[in-house]
């Protein structure tokens, strides 16, 4: 299997220019454009669109550039566009796609469509994607590609060389030439260069490095970006528990993870446990959405309740009324700040369980300290306008323990979290946001209740 890149000179993107060509339907000249397009632009292009002009741009791209569009699409795109193309079509764009590539578009598909789709497919592309796709989406097997170059040890150079000239054009890019033994258990790897450069009567197992990072192939998708930012690499084989040799995974996968990672864990700060950007259902985005707002209702509800109960005291000072929004505000941004660093500390590893306790009271160090300062501002400024000391006093108290219980809670819920196998990133967001607003607004109004109380 193989995946052709189409040939063309990449101009600068116009997307206005490509939605005026579309929208008039000007097929000539949009055939022209797409030439000289690449398959990326192509495909951000589509996504942009309604289904019934995604169809007639697609109907446009060049035969040997719809393969590489395809492998552009996300998801959603996919199904909505290809897989309601015939079955010998789609079949045609799989069996010219990597493997890796083919098989998350058979994975898309419904199951009898995937099925039909690999019975159109010669022997070894069956086998290799059947393979693929008995792995987890978020292994490492389920981002692999078959694609690599693996050449027994005992094999000369020159010998390596003309094989690689046969096959080049089934690989793709080559970062690394794998080594195996007759069995098929990784030895080592050589680089391009070094293979050129070495005597063409040498043994491969006389110029490899066995200085190799295999990746197992059951191994978590985040752990695998992880070994290759950890270790700069550009690509890895992936071998089973017997250390046998089944292909590869590349750089460019290593990146869309990180990306889709991202995109999850900025989903999950906003509230949203499932998060497609380009998510289109009104529908599916309410079911995402309301709950998390509905969270912050209740808590907005009982941060009422908590007001009216204390109104007495709202009301023989009404300026405390003036500081109600910056005390929930407070807390709210400081629960956010240390929650959020320390998800982000525990998806990148650099929060450890020995260095654990370390970064907590670093965390808690930093919220005094940012307490602290607030409050002394607070305190002069407050001070200086209502020309009420006691005022000043519970207005800058506040701010101190709020912002200082803000980062317990936003320390303390990731890591309860995280101890019961847990995501931490579900707990940021509305759920801190809301918790901050009533224990802020608690610690509030019972500082003003307690100085107040006698005056």
């Amino acid at each position: 299997m193989s995946s052709l890149q189409s040939k063309h000179t990449h101009i600068p993107l116009d997307p206005n220019r490509w939605l005026e060509l579309v929208e008039t339907g000007n097929q000539d000249d949009l055939r022209r454009e797409l030439i000289n397009q690449h398959p990326a632009d192509i495909a951000f292009i589509i996504e942009q669109l309604p289904y019934e002009l995604q169809r007639q741009l697609f109907d446009l791209v060049e035969p040997e550039a719809k393969p590489d569009v395809v492998a552009e699409l996300d998801e959603q795109d996919q199904v909505r566009l290809i897989g309601k193309l015939p079955t010998d079509e789609i079949a045609a764009i799989t069996g010219e796609l990597d493997s890796d590539d083919a098989a998350d578009l058979l994975g898309v598909l419904k199951d009898e469509q995937a099925a039909s789709v690999l019975d159109h497919l010669d022997d070894e592309d069956r086998t290799e994607l059947i393979e693929l796709m008995a792995y987890d989406e978020d292994s490492a097997g389920g981002i692999m590609a078959k694609e690599a170059l693996s050449v027994p040890m005992d094999t000369s150079v020159d010998k390596v060389i003309n094989h690689l000239r046969t096959i080049a054009s089934e690989v793709g890019d080559i970062y690394s030439i794998y080594v195996i033994d007759n069995y098929k258990h990784l030895r080592g790897y050589l680089s391009l260069k070094r293979l050129i450069l070495s005597q063409p009567d040498q043994l491969i197992s006389e110029i490899m490095k066995t200085d190799i990072v295999p990746i197992n192939v059951v191994m978590d998708r985040e752990e695998v970006a992880e070994l290759f930012r950890k270790y700069d690499l550009a690509s890895a084989p992936v071998v089973d528990d017997q250390n046998r040799f089944l292909g590869r995974i590349t750089h460019d996968d290593i990146l869309n993870i990180m990306v889709e990672e991202a995109d999850e864990d900025i989903g999950r700060l906003s509230g949203h446990v499932e998060f497609d950007p380009g998510e289109r259902s009104v529908f599916r985005n309410l079911k995402h959405r309301l709950p998390w707002l509905m969270l912050g209702l209740l808590g907005g509800l009982i941060a009422a309740r908590m007001i009216a109960y204390f109104e007495p005291q709202l009301s023989s000072i009404t300026a405390l009324i003036f500081y109600l929004p910056l005390v929930a505000a407070m807390g709210g941004n400081a629960g956010i700040q240390t929650s959020s660093l320390m998800v982000r500390g525990f998806a990148t590893g650099e929060i450890s369980d020995f260095a654990m306790s370390a970064r907590i009271f670093g965390e808690l160090g930093v919220a005094f300290l940012s307490g602290l300062c607030c409050s002394v501002i607070l305190f002069s400024i407050t001070w200086f306008w209502q020309q009420n000391i006691i005022l000043a006093l519970v207005v800058s108290l506040s701010v101190m323990a709020v912002i200082f219980l803000a980062a317990i809670v936003g320390v303390l819920i990731p890591l309860v979290l995280k101890k019961y196998g847990l995501d931490p990133a579900l707990a940021t967001g509305p759920f801190i946001t809301t918790a901050n607003d009533i224990f802020g607004l608690l610690i509030y109004l019972g500082i003003a209740l307690l100085f107040l109380v006698n005056q």
